[in-house]
C-alpha cells in the first residue's frame, strides 16, 4: 500500500513539473526566406546570352492519330521551314540567315546547336560559318555534344560485380575520339564558334545518365576530349531533370551528409539544369524566389570548386496545345502595348475536357520574362553566361523566335534585359 501511494505521489509530482514547463512555440514557416520579390537588376555590363537552338522542323509535330503535321503553340513567321540538311528542295541557309539576323537584333551571343555524329547537321554548320564570315555580329555556335550517337548502338556491358565502371567497345571509343578530334578542328576552333574570355572553345556535354556505372566513366570521356583539345576547352555539363541540388550530382564537402553518388560536377567547368517548369503549387506561387534561392545555393557550392553554375530561364511556358492534361503551370507572354499578360493557347481556343480553359493572370504585374531575367542576372558566375531556353521550341511555348502572336517583342526584351 505504501509503495502504491509512493508511486502515485511521484506521478503527480512529475505531472506538476511537466505542466509548469513552457510549451514550445508553434513552428512558423520562414515565409520571407523563400517568398520574396525579385529586385530589378540594371545592366551595367553586357551579359553573355546563350540560347538553345533546335535543329528540327519549325514548331511542328507529327500526330499519329490524324496522320498530319500540326503546329505547337504559336505560328512561326517563317512558316513551315526545316533545318534538316537532307530535306528535299530546301537548304537551311534561307531560314538560318533570318534566324541569325533576329539573333543579332536580340543581342544573342551564341546558339547551342546539337551534334550527335557527322552528317545530319554538317550542312547547317558550314552555312553558319559562311554567313558569320559575312557578318561577325551574328550569334556564334556552341556545340551540344552527345556521345550517345555512338554508344547507343553498341552493346554496353559492365565489369564483374566488384566494379561499377562501364565497359565501352574500344573500337567505338576510338571512333568517338576521331569524331571529336575532327569536330574540334573543323568547327570549334573556327571564328564562328564561341570562345570564352581566355580564348577556349566552349561546348556542352549532354545525355550522360544518372547511373553509377556511367557517371563513374564520365571522367574518362572528359579527360580524353580535353587531351584532344590540348586543354583548350571550356565544358558546360547539361544536367538532366529539374530543380535538383548539387548533392544529387555528387557534390561533397565537410557539411555533406548521407550516401553520395559519383562525383559528376568536378568533371566540368560549369553546369546547368535544363528544365525549370513546375507542377508544384507552392513552388509556382513563389516561383521566382524559389528559383533565385536554388540558383544562389548552386553558385555558392560551385565557387569553392572553381566551377560555376549557369542560370537558365524560360521566356514563357505554355505546353497546353501539345499536352492539354499536363499539370505544369503556365507562364504567360507579355503584351508591350497594354502591359498585360496573355496566354497563347487560350487565345487559340485550346479545349480542355470539352470546355475552353480559363486563365486568371491578374497576379502578374510585370513581364514574367523580366522577372526571370533579373533572377538570372543576380546569379551569374564569373563568365557572365546565362542561358535562355529556347529559340525555336514551339512545343512548350518557350520560343524566342518571332511568331504571328508574339512578333519580335521577345527579341527586343532580350536585348533590353541583358545588354547595355
Amino acid at each position: 500500500m505504501k509503495n502504491t501511494k509512493y508511486v502515485a505521489g511521484v506521478i503527480i509530482a512529475l505531472c506538476t513539473v511537466i505542466a509548469c514547463v513552457d510549451k514550445p512555440d508553434l513552428y512558423e514557416f520562414p515565409v520571407e526566406k523563400y517568398y520574396y520579390d525579385i529586385p530589378d537588376v540594371p545592366v551595367t555590363e553586357d551579359y553573355v546570352v546563350g540560347v538553345r537552338y533546335e535543329v528540327t522542323d519549325s514548331g511542328y509535330w507529327f500526330n499519329k492519330t490524324t496522320n498530319k503535321a500540326e503546329l505547337y503553340t504559336g505560328h512561326p513567321v517563317l512558316g513551315k521551314y526545316t533545318l534538316n540538311s537532307f530535306a528535299p528542295n530546301r537548304m537551311p541557309s534561307e531560314a538560318l540567315r533570318q534566324h541569325l539576323e533576329w539573333g543579332k537584333k536580340a543581342g544573342i551571343d551564341f546558339f547551342i546547336v546539337g551534334w550527335g555524329g557527322f552528317g545530319w547537321n554538317d550542312t547547317l554548320l558550314r552555312e553558319w560559318g559562311k554567313l558569320y564570315d559575312q557578318d561577325n555580329q551574328y550569334p556564334q555556335v556552341v556545340i551540344r555534344y552527345d556521345p550517345g550517337y555512338m554508344l547507343n548502338k553498341s552493346k554496353l556491358a559492365e565489369k564483374p560485380e566488384t566494379s561499377d565502371t562501364l565497359q565501352i567497345d574500344p573500337l567505338r571509343m576510338d571512333s568517338l575520339r576521331h569524331d571529336f578530334d575532327s569536330l574540334y578542328t573543323t568547327v570549334m576552333t573556327k571564328p564562328y564558334a564561341y570562345k570564352n574570355k581566355n580564348g577556349d572553345p566552349v561546348m556542352v556535354f549532354c545525355n550522360f545518365v544518372d547511373k553509377p556505372a556511367e557517371l563513374r566513366s564520365l571522367p574518362n570521356f572528359i579527360q580524353e576530349y580535353r587531351k584532344i583539345a590540348g586543354n583548350k576547352l571550356w565544358i558546360m555539363g547539361e544536367l538532366g531533370g529539374n530543380w535538383t541540388s548539387p548533392e544529387k550530382w555528387g557534390y561533397r564537402d565537410a557539411t555533406t551528409i548521407g550516401p553520395m553518388k559519383a562525383d559528376t560536377i568536378s568533371n566540368f567547368d560549369a553546369v546547368f539544369i535544363t528544365d525549370v517548369a513546375t507542377d508544384n503549387y507552392e513552388r509556382w506561387t513563389g516561383y521566382y524566389s524559389f528559383m533565385d534561392f536554388n540558383y544562389n545555393y548552386w553558385q555558392e557550392r560551385m565557387r569553392p570548386l572553381g566551377k560555376e553554375y549557369i542560370p537558365i530561364i524560360f521566356p514563357a511556358f505554355d505546353n497546353k496545345v501539345r499536352e492539354p492534361s499536363n499539370n505544369n503551370f503556365i507562364f504567360p507572354r507579355w503584351d508591350p502595348q497594354t502591359d498585360t499578360p496573355y496566354v497563347i493557347s487560350a487565345a487559340a481556343g485550346y479545349q480542355d475536357s470539352g470546355e475552353a480553359r480559363e486563365y486568371n493572370m491578374s497576379s502578374y504585374k510585370e513581364n514574367p520574362y523580366k522577372t526571370a531575367a533579373n533572377v538570372a542576372k543576380r546569379n551569374v558566375g564569373a563568365s557572365r553566361i546565362l542561358l535562355v531556353y529556347s529559340w525555336n521550341d514551339f512545343r512548350n511555348g518557350i520560343n524566342l523566335e518571332p511568331t504571328t502572336e508574339i512578333k519580335e517583342d521577345y527579341l527586343d526584351y532580350t536585348r533590353q534585359f541583358f545588354k547595355k
